[in-house]
């Protein structure tokens, strides 16, 4: 009985009153069964600061980092991330592979405060260190780099 108590689904309510409780906010909101949440990130004290963008429809979470400037230019390939878009410096769009779908490494029955957005922060750590080095350490399934 208790096991179906805590396994149920997060419904879009619950997910935003976690990240509420747990993080400072830029924007939130909920629209058309979707959830959307922007707040302002450092991955360690030495960080510059970024800007997650999160957008869920209770089927899977996503992350994406919108004019942030870690892409070069056009041809840059940055690993575990599904899109990239570039036209100009202030018009980038880059969605990040934060899990594989198939392993269920996230379902709907977690809280996005507790694993997708220190996911995302861990993402831009192990981002910045390819940068300086060019290897990435942050672990993942291979896929093409976009």
């Amino acid at each position: 009985m208790a096991t179906k108590f805590f396994n149920k689904p997060k419904n879009l309510a619950e997910q935003l009153v976690k990240l509420k409780s747990k993080y400072n906010w830029l924007d939130f909101g909920i629209t058309n069964n979707c959830l959307t949440w922007k707040q302002k990130v450092r991955p360690t004290d030495m960080s510059r600061e970024y800007i997650l963008t999160l957008k869920y429809d209770k089927n899977k979470p996503e992350v994406y980092l919108i004019n942030q400037g870690i892409m070069k230019n056009k041809e840059d390939k940055i690993p575990h991330c599904y899109k990239r878009y570039y036209k100009e410096e202030n018009n980038e769009f880059v969605k990040i592979c934060l899990y594989y779908p198939k392993y269920k490494e996230w379902t709907k029955d977690m809280y996005i405060s507790d694993t997708i957005i220190p996911w995302a922060i861990e993402w831009l750590y192990y981002y910045e260190h390819w940068r300086l080095t060019g290897k990435w350490l942050g672990g993942g399934i291979e896929h093409e780099k976009v």
